[in-house]
């Protein structure tokens, strides 16, 4: 599998995963619990169906580099080592920093962020990415195996 498929793949699966968190019944009803705790001072985000072309290129260039930076640091190495639990191990690191790095430096600028979802930002960080390099991993070890 060539470094553009893997990206690709890893493009595919990080994007349908996280709008299939992002979008879930516990995914929302948890963002509507911590913003009616907080006292609404602060709103996790735009309605989809407001949202115009700037909204949707800046998540598309996020996926595209969360898929490179898997792909980069995660899954090459472990298609190179033929080693899944690499893919695992980098991808889960690279996903939980990745996540971090918003949702830290949010709750310190923004009043009444809710602390839970520092927690629950970095592990859903890392188990996206974590899903998406174990998937594309998998496949390419599978197809350089046959």
């Amino acid at each position: 599998m060539s470094r553009i498929a893997r990206f690709l793949s890893a493009f595919v699966v990080y994007t349908v995963i996280d709008m299939a968190w992002s979008l879930s019944p516990p995914a929302v009803a948890m963002h509507a619990r911590l913003h009616e705790a907080s006292g609404n001072d602060w709103s996790f985000g735009k309605p989809m169906d407001t949202w115009g072309a700037i909204e949707i290129v800046a998540l598309l260039v996020f996926f595209a580099l969360i898929s490179l930076a898997n792909s980069q640091l995660a899954i090459a190495p472990a298609v190179r080592e033929r080693n899944l639990q690499r893919a695992m191990k980098n991808a889960f690191v690279l996903g939980c920093a990745a996540y971090a790095t918003y949702s830290v430096p949010i709750f310190a600028a923004i009043a009444n962020w809710p602390a839970a979802l520092i927690p629950i930002d970095i592990l859903t960080g890392g188990l996206l990415s974590l899903a998406t390099s174990t998937i594309v991993t998998w496949w390419a070890l599978r197809r350089q195996a046959a």
